[in-house]
């Protein structure tokens, strides 16, 4: 109970915080400053609050034992000619594996990607938990260039996924990659017991034609007890 209350005052910390930002940088009308610059502003001071925060665990780390279920994932998208441009050119000739969302590397390029906007990828989570929150990440540094936030996820939806390939809806969200390259967005719908597979299924993305990218997707909640009952 305490750790979903955390959770909660979480989000509502950082959400009142966004909005009293845009408003008074509003309200100043500071000379000189573009939107770009007032949204810079705002991204600043809220990962100076996500910093403050707890860190929550990712249950969806590879390193922890969190794996992709691959007969159940959108295959990789590949070319002898694909691209992604982000800071620079960078060609890929080769098939890159969706496991990479499961990992804390996080630079140009070291990305899943997979055709068009729509795709999707179940996830073996490292022990089964109750969840809370999920975390979308994208490339960070450096404004990016049109292609780098064309091919990032923007509406996705995340599921609870039985033996039985029963799907139950946990929410569904929109990421504002061109705003904040890592968001953290609390799970609507709550499910009975623990669950052991997460399924993200990706709706669109910013707008590339050919390819959607997805750099780490993270899952937070709280690990089943002992005693408790596993449901998937």
């Amino acid at each position: 109970m305490l750790q979903q209350e955390f959770y909660h005052q979480h989000y509502i910390t950082r959400d009142v915080t966004e909005r009293a930002l845009h408003e008074a940088l509003k309200q100043s009308k500071l000379p000189g400053f573009s939107g770009l610059a007032v949204q810079g502003i705002i991204n600043q001071v809220l990962e100076k609050l996500e910093e403050s925060q707890v860190p929550m665990t990712d249950y969806a780390l590879k390193s922890s034992g969190a794996a992709v279920i691959p007969e159940y994932t959108s295959p990789s998208y590949r070319s002898s000619a694909y691209k992604i441009v982000l800071f620079s050119p960078l060609s890929l000739d080769y098939v890159r594996s969706p496991e990479l969302i499961l990992e804390k590397e996080n630079h140009p390029g070291n990305c899943w990607p997979f055709h068009g906007s729509q795709g999707h990828v179940l996830i073996k989570l490292s022990v089964p938990i109750i969840p809370r929150a999920v975390t979308m990440d994208h490339v960070s540094g450096p404004p990016l260039l049109k292609n780098g936030v064309s091919s990032a996820p923007k509406d996705f939806a995340v599921y609870a996924v039985t033996e039985d390939q029963e799907e139950q809806l946990l929410g569904l969200f929109v990421f504002l990659a061109p705003l904040n390259p890592t968001q953290t967005f609390q799970l609507k719908n709550e499910i009975s017991g623990s669950v052991n597979y997460i399924l993200l299924r990706v709706l669109s993305n910013w707008g590339h034609p050919d390819y959607t990218c997805v750099y780490r997707f993270r899952v937070h909640g709280d690990p089943a007890s002992k005693e408790g009952k596993v449901a998937l």
